[in-house]
């Protein structure tokens, strides 16, 4: 198996012209992280420890396809993965709840444990850990997730998924540095764990 080294967008006018290319535009994204990051804070002691979390994933999933479907975007469920597709571009987009987003020596880690159904889709099965480089995967589909941190940093990020978690990334698209700005050339390096959930879904479509 050959690897390539992780491919990062930082700059304005780099991550604007790669989203083009995706068929996709920050605002919208934006506003996806806005509804997750609102919905996140509706969670309030007495609801469950993971209800932030959900909260965001179902919302953050709902705007995801509330901003991009129509048009060449349609909802997408195969293997009970809970996305987005293009098929003119061959583009599947998910959401996900991460520890910590648009830091450069760090693969954000999932909330939750990611399915076989996502090992599939990121074609990345019998990987082995190389952080900062990824296998050569094929083109024919492109598999990201959008994804979110508690403290609104946000990466569009086509990952290697391996036993449920994100090993390493193929290419990283940084949105927005959690300030409220774009930019993102002041990052921070803390990592404060929360108790986060992503549901998983199994392929008869049922939540587990």
């Amino acid at each position: 198996m050959s690897f390539s080294e992780t491919r990062v967008l930082q700059e304005r006018w780099d991550v604007d012209d790669r989203l083009a290319e995706l068929d996709l535009k920050r605002d919208k994204l934006r506003v996806v992280i806005d509804v997750a990051l609102s919905e996140r804070s509706n969670a309030t002691p007495f609801h469950p420890m993971n209800a932030a979390g959900t909260f965001a994933y179902q919302h953050g999933t709902w705007a995801l396809r509330n901003e991009f479907v129509g048009g060449d975007w349609v909802e997408d469920r195969v293997d009970g993965v809970e996305a987005i597709r293009n098929d003119a571009r061959r583009v599947k987009i998910a959401f996900s709840n991460v520890d910590v987003a648009c830091k450069v020596d760090h693969i954000p880690n999932p909330r939750s444990k990611k399915g076989p159904g996502a090992e599939r889709a990121s074609g990345s099965l019998l990987f082995e850990d190389l952080p900062q480089y990824a296998p050569r995967l094929s083109d024919d589909w492109q598999f990201y997730y959008l994804m979110v941190d508690e403290n609104g940093a946000a990466e569009l990020t086509r990952p290697v998924v391996n036993g449920g978690n994100f090993v390493a990334a193929v290419e990283r698209i940084f949105i927005q540095n959690g300030s409220g700005g774009d930019d993102l050339s002041s990052l921070r390096a803390d990592d404060t764990p929360a108790s986060d959930f992503d549901p998983q879904v199994d392929r008869k479509g049922g939540q587990v």
